[in-house]
């Protein structure tokens, strides 16, 4: 197998669990263990990594290699900003172009998603197992990639397909997979279904901006959310650093009567 063969299947299968959300941001990705798992050398893991840098997915670092990009709240409301200019429009085309096998495709997609979201209510947990949300996430990518090839149009299925999968490493995973929230996805999905089946390109362009529009709100909240935590955790830790601090200061003070066989002892279990 060729140099070539073995680089486009390490760039597909690392880009496939990036949209899968295998990878955080800021992980880095090992070249050699990535190879193994795939029966490929480092070399060809490398080459991927250059591709999905190309799409803004990864940042090449020197003397680190590929880490998986992390982005900011402007980043974000730009890639949603993307997907409303060219997601709803392409939801209508869709309606007045698919064929019924495509339409039949998009319905498909559409039941896996309410299945997911059916043994995701029948578990009773409050939110998702890894299982269900992997099958919820692949169905919802599934959805919007058979609206975008009912339009006829390659040049909407790659930029509308580049901008979906940007939203699912780095928006997507943000998002809590309950019941409720799941069933709101799906009736979402369904509008827009409906809007496509019916051949009404103006529902089906209204329920895809409603939809944009609810998912980079949801994102928003709980991207806030995170970093709200992530603040107050370093603000403890700052705090805890400070106490510990003042009582090293208070250690020095040793009153003379104390021998000073005593402070390595405080020192080392300071330390441990």
């Amino acid at each position: 197998m060729s140099q070539e063969i073995h680089s486009v299947r390490a760039y597909q299968y690392l880009r496939n669990r990036l949209i899968s959300g295998d990878f955080e941001p800021g992980t880095r990705l090992l070249y050699g263990p990535i190879g193994k798992e795939i029966g490929v050398s480092a070399t060809p893991v490398r080459e991927a990594a250059g591709r999905l840098a190309n799409e803004g997915l990864v940042d090449l670092i020197p003397q680190i290699g590929a880490v998986v990009r992390t982005i900011g709240r402007e980043e974000l409301i730009e890639i949603y900003g993307v997907r409303e200019i060219i997601e709803p429009g392409a939801s209508a085309m869709a309606a007045r172009k698919a064929s019924e096998e495509q339409i039949a495709a998009i319905g498909e997609e559409l039941a896996k998603m309410k299945a997911a979201t059916e043994e995701q209510e029948r578990g009773g947990t409050e939110t998702t197992t890894r299982e269900i949300k992997r099958n919820f996430d692949r169905a919802d990518y599934g959805f919007h990639i058979r609206v975008f090839e009912a339009t006829g149009n390659k040049a909407i299925v790659q930029t509308a397909t580049q901008s979906q999968v940007l939203t699912r490493v780095f928006g997507i995973r943000k998002h809590i997979h309950d019941a409720e929230s799941m069933k709101l996805t799906c009736g979402h999905h369904q509008a827009i279904y409906d809007g496509i089946a019916n051949r009404q390109p103006e529902a089906a362009f209204a329920a895809a901006v409603e939809h944009i529009q609810y998912g980079l709100e949801h994102c928003l909240i709980v991207m806030d959310q995170a970093e709200a935590a992530k603040a107050a955790e370093e603000a403890a830790q700052n705090e805890d650093g400070n106490s510990s601090g003042q009582k090293n200061e208070s250690a020095t003070d040793t009153p003379s009567n104390v021998s000073s066989e005593a402070t390595p002892d405080t020192t080392e279990n300071e330390s441990a």
